[in-house]
């Protein structure tokens, strides 16, 4: 259906004759392709005229499809297929398993889109625009699904399908996918702070977060402000150091950990972290009962 939106808009009964389906089909299709930001649907006298969208996810796509017709866009870029795509270009980690990763990386590999050599599996430069669309499409449904807890919704950091959303203080996520966390969580591990705004991380699989989790989030939301508690916390529970030090480097916080971690076992901070001096980070840990 958007292979035949891409060349020019039409009426849904149109758009079920050249897909063969069933009206009631298109009509069911048509609504799921709204939902995603693909569509727009407007009446045109007695009958209503389907258009792919503005969205940029919407109009990338119709550029790919225009300038590689022969590509079967339909398969290679559903759901399963784009999480390589989306760890190829270090956006997120790959949360399907290595059978599925395999068969999709095969296919994207027939038909060019991506390339291996010694260095490993890359996209080829001529397929950019795919690169650009996984990362707008998934902006896009991030999004919409942070705009299910508040319109007021901003996403603050992302990785895929995983994101951190700021909102104003007082909105609460019945979900149980959205979490609070950074600074909203803190009070849980004794650490209360005044904010006019909460924090909340979103996951598909839906797992409790952990201490180190919240910790590395804080500092995701505000690296140089947020520090300082990241570090109490730190301090005030038993983290578990592995732990912390593989979540940081898959969020690219490793550097930073280390530097926090040598911080805190040696009390000198490193010349090139933004640490604090340690007497002020222990005057603002003992304002939390942590006894450093």
């Amino acid at each position: 259906m958007l292979r035949e939106l891409a060349r020019s808009p039409a009426s849904i009964s149109e758009l079920a004759k050249h897909i063969r389906k069933s009206q009631p089909t298109a009509t069911a299709t048509i609504e799921k392709l709204q939902a995603k930001g693909f569509v727009t649907v407007e009446r045109s006298g007695m009958r209503k005229l389907v258009r792919l969208s503005q969205a940029k996810h919407a109009q990338l796509l119709r550029e790919i499809m225009l300038a590689y017709p022969h590509v079967p866009w339909q398969s290679l870029l559903a759901y399963s297929q784009v999480f390589p795509l989306l760890e190829l270009e270090g956006v997120a980690s790959v949360t399907v398993s290595r059978a599925t990763e395999w068969r999709a990386l095969r296919n994207l590999m027939a038909h060019g889109i991506v390339s291996k050599d010694r260095k490993g599996v890359k996209v080829n430069p001529r397929f950019r625009k795919v690169s650009e669309f996984v990362h707008e499409f998934s902006g896009f449904i991030n999004s919409r699904l942070a705009a299910r807890v508040s319109e007021s919704a901003v996403i603050v950091w992302a990785s895929g399908s995983q994101f951190i959303f700021r909102v104003p203080a007082g909105t609460r996520a019945q979900d149980k996918h959205f979490q609070p966390t950074a600074t909203t969580a803190l009070p849980r591990y004794g650490i209360r702070l005044i904010s006019d705004v909460e924090y909340y991380f979103f996951s598909s699989r839906g797992e409790a977060l952990r201490a180190e989790d919240v910790a590395l989030h804080t500092l995701l939301i505000d690296g140089v402000t947020n520090v300082t508690y990241a570090l109490i916390l730190m301090a005030k529970v038993k983290i578990d150091r592995n732990y912390l030090l593989n979540r940081g480097k898959i969020l690219g916080l490793q550097e930073q950990v280390e530097a926090m971690l040598r911080f805190l076992d040696t009390h000198t901070p490193q010349p090139s972290s933004t640490l604090p001096t340690w007497d002020e980070f222990a005057q603002k840990a003992q304002e939390y009962g942590v006894d450093i």
